[in-house]
This record gives structure tokens, C-alpha cells and sequence, in this order.
């Protein structure tokens, strides 16, 4: 190994933007305040510049112009690549702690309790703090001259490389997306209060606003929580149950250590009275960022009215969010706001009053026995908006509905114990048991001395299944996943169903339909890259299958990429344990990559389709297909089994990509997709219309605005005519055209006939043009989307499917449960399910779909009956052959 080179600042600065060709911004460590303030541990000067110089270059050396030009003009794109390169070169650096808390808003909570009791004590003398701080007003003076403590900005380059290389990370929320705990790391969340107010997946609001905390929490190796009620909302609530494989350490909470110890320079530098007692007003945070003057406006007129009717007893404090305080100081208001320097647990020490409404700071406040009053005068609003895991008329103290009621609470504050005695030990003896001082000893006992009797693990004995579903649209892919995971065993199996980030109306509406059982994972952030790898995936994605042909089927995915994937897999699940992973999608090449290169004990992949005639789908001109599959098709060779979901449709992906497979009479195998037919059974109960003169609707959408009612509906299907209905996505392979077209020519025969096309895609607008074009809008009704389609397809007297490919389809299945007639194209997948008496399969033309519709109105054709139960518990006894294989 080379010898390290320990060069100047300036310089080593100057000899990495050589080696790379692009700008480093160097620093002393984040903001400056004090010359003091130098960096003792400069991770750039300490890296072994010799022998990374060579990794560097080689990294680099054929970097493409447009990979280049976006390294330098995407800041968030370059921020991700040095971050990257720092978590591959740097080594950990023992006896180096990064604290972080609220995001760098200040040194605060727990983070804070431990650093201050690590900072005095003399076995830790040799470690260095480094403190993720964005402005140094708000830290603490005592703090700035020390030459063991640093402090960075968050996403500075410098927090970047102490984030990729301290050896202990201690936060009370989560380190931003880009973030990968790496092996020797030790990865502390703290959290920060009892949740009185729900969390994570039980909020309401936006799906999934907790990814990035669920992410983070899965990264690390310890969870802080102060009692088993915290303990078991963070598990339940961030879906970590069976898959977190890191420890909880119920121990208290660290920052109460700091209330039970007054600190008396706080109330000096507050300039509190000593003929004063003090009370603290300190309200949760309910605005927008940029909208924060009408809640601002009410506690500037809350706390005046405090003054004027407490003042001479008490010093009132404010404490509030950020954002409002700045608005406070931009105003020039006389109120005596406390600093965000002031950490809030040493600021509870002076405290002899507390008014809050629904933040976690009163649970601190609790073993004091000190009056606490809650001012919650939005707490049907907030309930509704948010939502509570606690009744607030269980918590010890009165709740007041507006200031007066707040006043007089105060004026029989010295009463608190007495009326209160009930709620207060309640409360003590379920939240506040543990503090007893010694918290942030346990917390640091565990960190560093790896002391585990405060910790346990909540890992069990189930298999372990990650599953990507294709996005929850509306097709039939999402119906089969949302089947299957209400048919899984889950005694059984932990499932964990992963997507994107971001749902629109439609995805979220499926996405909220998957069973309680499944755990949520939502991707937050992009792929941690290095240049080379860009270039090797745009390469991968440009030749896809060709390069299969030219490096072999084991060559496929090189080192680069399959390292690439591994990292992103880590930075998405950190350590949590999966033992299968399907891709029961098949479409989507981030995911079929993600999981084919990471070492799982199982690795599925879904065909829903006939594959091939998939490839070479056109919509609007564009392979809708090609350019996803033609990189997928090869990767098939990386799972231990492909799984299309019918024989047919199986046989036929076979026929047509053996030759892309090796052992692909072993590897393709078929598993019929499960159904719900409780589901489908129940929703025909559902069926609510209302009468309008001499016809009948479907109610789809009802309101009522002053008295009036707005109704929206849509016909019932006329019972003296005959009625056809299909359903699907509009889009060339359901070829809901030829079904019009045959419509219109038996039209012309038979004008008793009536059509319903459930559904809508891209060729709505030429389907709408075609039925004008055979001027038959009253007779072919275009539905849109449905929530509850079965009551349609109940009333109508025979289903049909056009389709030119499919796999199997589910609403045949469906249409089965109901006992409906079906006419259906013969393709593999339609015959897979029709063939053998269910149905009447019809050749796949216009004159076959003519000559159909013919024999179901004339001859009336009796079909078998469907036994569902039978086949779910078949369906399901295939898939678990091959996932417990």
C-alpha cells in the first residue's frame, strides 16, 4: 500500500480537480464563526491520494460529453456522484461521530443530551465531534472554540464526506435520500418525542410522505425510543416488523436527562425574573412554508393577551418554529421568543408552567409533575388533518378552546397535582418510566460498549418477500397483484411491496386497495452513481439484447453495473432481510436489474403477456415496449424463474425467447394468477341507481351544496335489447376497434343490440371518432373507468373480449365468478381460460366477432360453471411451488 500523502488544503484541492477535471469546493468544514474553528480531521488531506488517484482516473477517462456536461451543470446530479465517490475511497474513520438533528436546524434533543455528556467525558477525550449545523447562531458558544468539535453544513462537500466515512452517525430524524449506511458504520436514530400525533404510514394526507424516514430507519442499527408505546408506533407505523434487522433499545430518552437537571444560565441568559416563576408557550407547528402570518397573527395575540393578564407573575417565553420566528424578527415584535440555540429539554429545566396543544414536548415536561395545560383550539381540525394515536382527554391537564379558558387554567395551576394526581401517574408510569436520569449513560453504553440488554430485535421466523407490482394502474397486472397479496399467507410470509415515490389519483387509489398485511415501501431519490457507471448503463440500455449476443448470457450485466444496482438496493433497504424478490411486473428495467443483481436466496419474474407481441406494440407511432424489454429479455437469465401466468401463454414466450434463456425449459415455468372473488361477489351488492323518469342509472358520484343534490350517473343498460360489455385499457392489444367495427356490421342486422366499453387509454379519442363515424353514439356507450364495474357487467347479457394478446386475463376471470356468458378472441391467453366449455372462443377477425355475437343472441349457449374456490386455492398452491422451491 502506498504511503499516505499529507499535503496542504489548497493543494490537495488542487491535485483532485487535476486528476478529475472538475471544480472542488474546499472549505474549512461548513460555516465559520470563529478562527478557532479549523477542521482537525480534513478527510480530503487524510484520504491515500496515491492510490485513489489511479482509481480516479480510470473511472474517468472515457467519460462521455453529455455524462460530463450533466456532472457540472445538475448540481443534485454532481452532489450524488461525490458522495458516491466518497462512500467507494473513503476508509471509516474511527472514534468520529456526525450528529445531526432536524436537518441541521440547530444542536438539539437527544442528539444534543449525548454529545454534551461525551463532549466531558474523559474516555471519549480522543474522539471528534462533527456537528451538521446550517447556521452557527444557533449553536451554543461554549461549543465553538473546542478544536475537537466541527461543524458542516448539510449537503456541503464536506458534510458529504464525513457522512460517507464517520464511524458513528447519530440523528433524531433522517440524513437526506442520497444517503448509504456503509459497512462498519453504526447508525443511530434517536427520533424525537412520544408520538402523540399519528405517524409514518398512519398520517393522514400524501402516500407515502414517511418514505424517506422509513428509508433511514431501515439503514440503521440502533432505534432510540423512550417506552414500548413510541417503540411500537415507529415499528408498526414505518412497516418495519419481520424485515428491520437492526436493534430497538428502549432506554428513555436521552434529552429528559436534560429537564431533570436545571440549567440555571439558560434562565439568565432568557433574563428570567427571580421573583418570577416562568411559563412556556410552546405551540405546534401548523403552516406552510412562505404562509406563516395568519397562525403567527393569533399567537402574537394570544401571548399579548398573556402579558396583560399574567405578566406580573410570570415571564411568558415563546418557543416556536423557525420560519415563524424569523417573521417575528422581520416585525420588529416585542415578545420574549426563545433563540433556536436554546435546546428545548434545558429550556424545560427552568420551566414551572407549560402550555402546548399536541406537541411531544409535554411527555418531557411530564416527570417534573409540573402544570401543563393544552391549548388545542383546532382539535377536531387537526385531528382530521393529521390524526391522534391518544385521546388528549386522557393527558394530565385541562383543554382549553380559547386563551381565556387558558388563563383560567393558570390562575388554579398550584391545584395541578391534586387535580390531576390520576392522569399524571398514568401518564408517568406509560411514557416516562424510564427517565430516571441515566438515559443517555444507556444510550451510550449501547453505542460504544455494545451493551444490548436495553435492545431487542424485531425480526422473526417468516420468509421474507419484496415484490414490485408495475406502477397500479389500471390494468390487469395490478388486479392479479392486488389478488395476490390478499390470498398470501401472511402466518407465513412478511410481504413488502415496493414502487415509486409519487402516486397520481389513479395509482394511489390501487396502490390503497393491496391488504393491510403488506408493508409499503415507497422509493425516494435517484441511484448513487459514479461516472463510468453511467456511461456503462446508457451503453447497456442503448444495445441491450445485442450485447447479450456479443458477451454471453453471464457477461450480460458487467461489474460496473451489477455493482451499481447492489448500491442502490442498499441505499433503498439498508440492511433489511429479504429472502424472494419478484418482479411481478416484468416491464420495467430499473427493477428487473435492481433485483437480478443483488444476492437474493430467490429471484421470480412475472410474464403477464404474450412477451413478443409486447416487444413490438406501437402506440402513436412508438414502440411502447421495446426499448424497456429489449434490455429485460436477457436478464431473465439472472432469475431462477421466469413465470407467465397462464400454459398457453407460457408456451408461446417460450417458443419465442428460449434462445435469450439458458435452461429455459426448467427456468420458464407458468402459475395461473389468484383471484378474489369475494371481492367481486361483494361488490355486486354494491349496486346503488336512482330512477329519472323512465330510466334507470348508476350512481357514481353524489353531493349536496345548499340543499341542492348533485348526482352523477350513468344508464343502466336497457333490458329489451341485448347488451354486449367489455373492459380494458384502450390501447392497441385489447383492439377495442375491431370490436366496434363487428358491432356496426351486426348492427346492420340486428338493431336490438346494445355495446358498453368499460375503461379508457390512449385511443379514446379514435375510438370516439369511429363510433361517431358509424353514427352510433346512442347505442355504444364509451363508461370511462369504473371503481365498481361489476354491477355494468352483471346487467348486461354477455361479456366479450377482442384482444389480439394477453396473458390471462383477469376479467375473464372475473366474468367467470359472475356466471356471465363470454365471447372471447382465440389467442393463448383468452383459451387458457375459455377452453374446455367456459366460453366461446372466436376467431380473432371482425367476421369472428360478427359471427359470435350471432350464435350467443340466437342459440343461447350453455357454458360450464365456474368453481373459484376451487381454482384460488390451485392458483395459490402454484405460486407457493415455486417461491418455496
Amino acid at each position: 500500500m502506498n504511503k499516505k500523502m499529507i499535503v496542504p488544503l489548497r493543494k490537495a484541492k488542487k491535485i483532485v480537480e487535476k486528476l478529475t477535471g472538475y471544480k472542488i469546493t474546499v472549505s474549512n468544514g461548513g460555516p465559520t464563526k470563529s478562527k478557532k474553528n479549523k477542521s482537525k480531521l480534513n478527510l480530503l488531506i487524510e484520504t491515500e491520494l496515491i492510490e485513489t488517484r489511479d482509481v480516479i482516473l480510470e473511472r474517468n477517462r472515457q467519460i462521455s460529453t453529455n455524462t460530463s456536461k450533466k456532472y457540472k451543470i445538475n448540481a443534485t446530479f454532481r452532489r450524488e456522484v461525490d458522495y458516491t465517490n466518497y462512500f467507494e475511497a473513503l476508509e471509516i474513520r474511527d472514534n468520529t461521530i456526525l450528529y445531526e438533528s432536524f436537518h441541521g436546524k440547530n444542536m438539539s434533543c437527544n442528539p444534543y443530551a449525548i454529545f454534551k455528556q461525551l463532549i466531558h467525558d474523559p474516555q471519549f477525550s480522543e474522539f471528534h465531534h462533527i456537528w451538521a449545523l446550517n447556521d452557527l447562531n444557533n449553536c451554543p458558544a461554549d461549543f465553538l472554540g473546542l478544536t475537537n468539535v466541527e461543524f458542516v453544513t448539510v449537503n456541503s462537500d464536506e458534510y458529504l464526506r464525513y457522512l460517507a466515512s464517520c464511524k458513528y452517525l447519530i440523528n433524531n430524524t433522517s440524513f437526506p435520500p442520497y444517503f448509504i449506511k456503509k459497512e462498519g458504520q453504526v447508525y443511530v436514530n434517536t427520533w424525537h418525542g412520544t408520538p402523540l400525533k399519528s405517524l409514518g404510514k398512519h398520517m393522514n394526507g400524501t402516500l407515502g410522505q414517511h418514505k424517506n424516514l422509513m428509508r433511514n430507519f431501515m439503514q440503521t442499527d440502533y432505534i432510540i425510543a423512550p417506552n414500548k408505546f413510541t417503540a411500537e408506533k415507529i415499528i408498526d407505523s414505518h412497516d418495519l416488523r419481520g424485515i428491520y434487522q437492526g436493534r430497538i433499545a428502549e432506554t428513555g430518552y436521552p434529552r429528559v436527562d436534560l429537564v431533570i437537571n436545571e440549567n440555571k444560565e439558560i434562565k439568565e441568559q432568557l433574563g428570567c425574573k427571580k421573583n418570577k416563576k416562568v411559563l412556556l408557550y410552546a405551540p405546534t407547528w401548523r403552516g406552510e412554508v412562505g404562509k406563516v402570518s395568519g397562525e403567527i397573527n393569533k399567537i402574537i395575540a394570544d401571548v399579548k393577551t398573556l402579558e396583560d393578564k399574567v405578566g406580573n407573575e410570570y415571564t411568558i417565553l415563546l418557543k416556536v418554529h423557525s420560519l415563524m420566528q424569523k417573521y417575528v424578527k422581520d416585525k420588529n415584535l416585542d415578545l420574549n421568543i426563545v433563540p433556536d440555540y436554546v435546546d428545548s429539554n434545558e429550556l424545560l429545566s427552568i420551566v414551572d408552567l407549560l402550555i402546548t396543544d399536541y406537541s411531544s414536548i409535554f411527555f418531557d415536561f411530564l416527570k417534573t409533575k409540573k402544570p401543563i395545560i393544552f391549548y388545542a383550539y383546532d382539535q377536531l381540525k387537526y385531528k382530521k388533518e393529521r390524526g391522534f394515536y391518544l385521546d388528549l382527554n386522557d393527558m394530565p391537564g385541562p383543554i382549553c378552546r380559547d386563551i381565556f379558558e387558558v388563563i383560567e387554567g393558570i390562575s388554579v395551576a398550584d391545584n395541578y397535582t391534586e387535580l390531576y394526581k390520576e392522569k399524571i401517574d398514568n401518564c408517568i408510569n406509560t411514557f416516562s418510566s424510564l427517565e430516571d436520569g441515566k438515559s443517555t449513560k444507556r444510550v451510550i453504553d449501547i453505542i460504544f460498549n455494545n451493551e444490548e440488554s436495553y435492545t431487542y430485535k424485531i425480526s422473526d421466523n417468516k420468509t421474507n418477500i419484496l415484490i414490485y407490482c408495475g406502477g397500479f394502474l389500471n390494468n390487469g397486472v395490478t388486479t392479479s397483484a392486488i389478488n395476490l397479496m390478499n390470498n398470501i399467507d401472511y402466518e407465513k410470509y412478511n410481504v413488502m411491496v415496493a414502487d415509486k415515490a409519487n402516486f397520481d389519483e389513479e395509482s394511489s387509489k390501487n396502490f390503497n386497495k393491496l391488504n393491510e398485511n403488506v408493508k409499503k415501501y415507497y422509493r425516494i431519490g435517484s441511484m448513487n452513481v459514479l461516472l463510468n457507471e453511467v456511461d456503462k448503463q446508457n451503453y447497456l440500455f442503448k444495445y441491450g439484447a445485442e450485447q447479450y449476443y456479443r458477451n454471453g448470457p453471464k457477461n450480460y450485466l458487467d461489474e460496473e453495473i451489477i455493482n451499481m444496482y447492489r448500491r442502490e438496493f442498499k441505499r433503498m433497504f439498508g440492511n433489511s432481510k429479504f429472502d424472494i424478490v419478484i418482479d411481478f411486473s416484468g416491464y420495467v428495467k430499473f427493477w428487473t436489474i435492481l433485483f437480478a443483481a443483488n444476492n437474493i436466496n430467490k429471484k421470480i419474474i412475472f410474464q403477464h403477456n404474450e412477451m413478443m407481441e409486447e416487444y413490438e406494440k406501437v402506440v402513436a407511432d412508438n414502440y411502447k415496449h421495446k426499448e424497456n424489454l429489449n434490455v429485460i429479455f436477457p436478464v431473465y437469465n439472472y432469475f431462477d424463474f421466469v413465470v407467465s401466468v397462464a400454459e398457453h401463454t407460457r408456451n408461446k414466450n417460450f417458443r419465442e425467447l428460449e434462445h435469450l434463456v439458458v435452461n429455459a425449459d426448467e427456468k420458464m415455468v407458468y402459475v395461473h394468477n389468484s383471484i378474489n372473488y369475494k371481492y367481486v361477489l361483494d361488490s355486486l351488492l354494491l349496486r346503488d341507481t336512482v330512477k329519472i323518469g323512465n330510466r334507470e342509472y348508476y350512481i357514481k358520484n353524489n353531493s349536496v351544496d345548499n340543499d341542492i343534490v348533485n348526482i352523477q350517473g350513468q344508464l343502466v343498460p336497457d333490458k329489451s335489447v341485448y347488451n354486449f360489455v367489455t373492459m380494458g385499457r384502450m390501447s392497441p392489444e385489447k383492439d377495442q376497434k375491431k370490436l366496434i367495427q363487428a358491432f356496426a356490421e351486426y348492427y346492420e342486422r340486428n338493431e336490438k343490440i346494445e355495446l358498453y366499453i368499460i375503461g379508457t387509454g390512449e385511443l379514446k379519442s379514435e375510438l370516439i371518432d369511429l363510433i361517431k363515424s358509424y353514427e352510433l353514439q346512442d347505442k355504444i356507450h364509451l363508461v370511462g373507468q369504473l371503481d365498481n364495474p361489476f354491477p355494468l357487467i352483471q346487467d348486461c347479457d354477455c361479456f366479450v373480449l377482442p384482444s389480439n394478446h394477453e396473458g390471462q386475463p383477469m376479467v375473464l376471470l372475473e366474468c367467470l365468478i359472475l356466471n356471465k356468458p363470454i365471447m372471447a378472441t382465440d389467442i393463448p391467453g383468452n383459451r387458457s381460460v375459455l377452453e374446455n366449455g367456459y366460453g366461446e372462443i372466436v376467431e380473432n377477425t371482425v367476421d369472428g366477432l360478427v359471427r359470435g355475437m350471432e350464435k350467443l343472441i340466437n342459440e343461447k349457449p350453455k357454458f360450464k360453471v365456474f368453481d373459484y374456490e376451487k381454482y384460488n386455492i390451485e392458483a395459490m398452491e402454484m405460486f407457493y411451488k415455486y417461491i418455496n422451491v
